[in-house]
């Protein structure tokens, strides 16, 4: 017999069990029972013998006081009037109508039971019949059938399993978002769009680790950019943007744990994670309760971010009538110098409700220790930022010839070249794709060697340009694509996009990712002195690829 819910029990119906009780279990207990000790029992109650034996076996089956709640008056439940027929029709078309992707509502669901009924010639039943029947289908079975077994297993199944991090650095998660803000041209302050955010979170301490913030959807040059911001000491970085706040988090991680997207699973992720030793969890498919920790700080974030102009909100109920392309306001660069401030001022000094502390004291005692957690001690420094970075950019394989190595259609050089010319296998070549003007070749000696491009007349193009570029090419039809051609369509490119920067969205988009490829000084610089054109070259190339990573954008 099922426990009715005590709450619902009337405190009439309640008492009277308590009055039943005494007599009943006296009668239990008694082994040696006869008739006549049934019958005195009756009528101490006020009921007849046989009532009193039915009591009996239930009390028997289930020695509780709720066996003997009176009964209560109707039928039982799950009980049914209707004809076997009209019960058929009604299951059928739950089936074959209501539990479908098209998600039909109860309503259509009974006019086609009542349109069933009619054709066979059987009485057409109630809503509420129709109703009860659908509600004894198993939820999880309805929630599967009308909108997917994914999100059937995400609301019912138990969300088993957790990440376990004891110590600063042992655990980082890494995610993309859209950020829920559309950012503006830098010179003409008009809209472009809403940028991308790859965010880096520290388990153990839910500090931020490192982020980074891109016109480019995700890649795995956006990852690589991520996990160097978080290696890295970030003391530079405030400093560059005038960020008056501590962001103590540095070193090495152990584990990355990452979702299963394309980027998370490229070659250049990989090995660099096995050349500095950190290991790679992939969450298991379709769990995305494992990803809990990222999720939350992404939507912490978002929700700071729906303060600024221009947000476009998290839905369009929040958006309302708001327009954010005509109340944007801020460019990539200070969207992210804002991003910044929320992090290291505020965020990290507000108590979490997670770790009933600050992440910045959670990081403090987790790397100094206190009275009852032993700290982990300062992490691994990053001893090369240079070749850190390097090492999770993209991979390709190139053997090296008399000219030295093709890329992309272009043409790089270095003397050191001429050492492994006739080299009998490819040798890793690896490219930031956010500007092709440079290279990475990996010697034997597994030192980088910079290479150049070949005519070094050539200006910086970032790969985005670069395909672009071949797509303009085709489109004239041209089939044999030389480096020249490249580099011709894409000076004829930037000229068009900077002509049309008043009228196209699109092209005001181009043009903001192309100056952000070169650094920073050069659109410092007065423009038409061709020596300032060569203290550009110098600067740019002095600078080494973790230095200008946050400066430029990649594709």
């Amino acid at each position: 017999m099922s426990t009715p819910d005590l709450t619902m029990v009337s405190e009439a119906d309640w008492n009277e069990a308590r009055r039943r009780l005494p007599v009943i279990r006296r009668l239990a207990e008694n082994r040696t029972r006869t008739r006549a000790d049934v019958v005195a029992g009756a009528a101490e109650l006020g009921f007849g013998a046989t009532q009193i034996y039915a009591f009996l076996r239930a009390y028997l089956d289930d020695p509780r006081l709720t066996t003997l709640l009176p009964a209560g008056c109707g039928p039982p439940w799950g009980y049914s009037k209707l004809k076997a027929e009209v019960n058929a029709v009604i299951e059928e078309a739950i089936d074959a109508v209501y539990l479908t992707r098209q998600r039909l509502k109860i309503v259509d669901l009974v006019a086609e039971v009542h349109r069933q009924c009619v054709a066979r010639g059987l009485a057409k039943p109630g809503r509420k019949a129709v109703t009860a029947r659908v509600r004894k289908r198993p939820a999880r079975e309805i929630v599967a059938k009308r909108e997917g077994r994914k999100a059937a297993r995400d609301r019912y199944v138990p969300a088993i399993g957790s990440l376990e991090a004891h110590w600063p650095l042992s655990l980082i998660q890494i995610d993309h978002t859209l950020v829920d803000v559309i950012v503006v041209d830098s010179e003409t302050r008009t809209s472009i769009q809403r940028p991308w955010l790859t965010l880096a979170i520290d388990v153990c301490t839910r500090c931020v680790a490192g982020f980074h913030l891109s016109l480019e959807p995700p890649s795995a040059t956006s990852v690589a950019l991520c996990l160097s911001h978080g290696a890295l000491a970030k003391d530079s970085w405030l400093a560059e943007r005038r960020i008056d706040a501590v962001w103590p988090v540095r070193g090495i991680p152990e584990r990355l744990h990452l979702d299963n997207a394309k980027e998370f699973r490229s070659e250049a992720l990989k090995r660099g994670c096995e050349q500095y030793g950190i290991a790679i969890d992939h969450r298991p498919v379709r769990t995305p309760h494992y990803g809990g920790h990222i999720e939350r700080l992404i939507g912490t974030m978002m929700g700071k971010v729906h303060l600024l102009p221009g947000t476009t909100f998290s839905n369009v109920q929040a958006k309302g009538d708001l327009n954010p392309d005509k109340t944007a306001a801020m460019t990539l660069e200070e969207v992210e110098r804002w991003l910044g401030h929320a992090i290291a001022g505020v965020y990290h000094r507000e108590l979490h409700r997670g770790i009933a502390m600050t992440p910045l004291a959670a990081w403090e005692r987790g790397i100094a220790g206190d009275d009852a957690t032993l700290g982990r001690g300062e992490p691994t420094a990053v001893a090369d930022p240079r070749r850190f970075l390097i090492d999770f950019l993209p991979i390709e394989r190139r053997l090296i010839r008399c000219d030295g190595v093709a890329l992309h259609s272009i043409a790089y050089w270095s003397d050191v070249l001429s050492t492994w010319i006739g080299h009998p296998e490819p040798m890793i070549v690896r490219y930031d794709p956010r500007d092709l003007s440079r290279i990475y070749l990996l010697g034997p000696d597994g030192s980088y060697y910079d290479l150049s491009y070949r005519d070094l007349r050539r200006p910086a193009i970032s790969l985005w340009e670069h395909r672009l570029a071949l797509k303009r090419l085709r489109e004239d039809g041209r089939m044999q694509v030389d480096e020249a051609a490249i580099f011709r369509t894409v000076e004829t490119m930037r000229a068009i996009a900077d002509d049309a920067v008043h009228a196209s969205k699109k092209a005001r988009r181009q043009r903001a990712r192309r100056l952000l490829v070169a650094p920073a000084v050069q659109r410092d610089l007065p423009q038409g002195n061709p020596a300032d054109t060569d203290i550009c070259r110098e600067v740019g190339d002095e600078q080494q690829p973790h230095e200008r990573m946050f400066q430029v954008e990649e594709w």
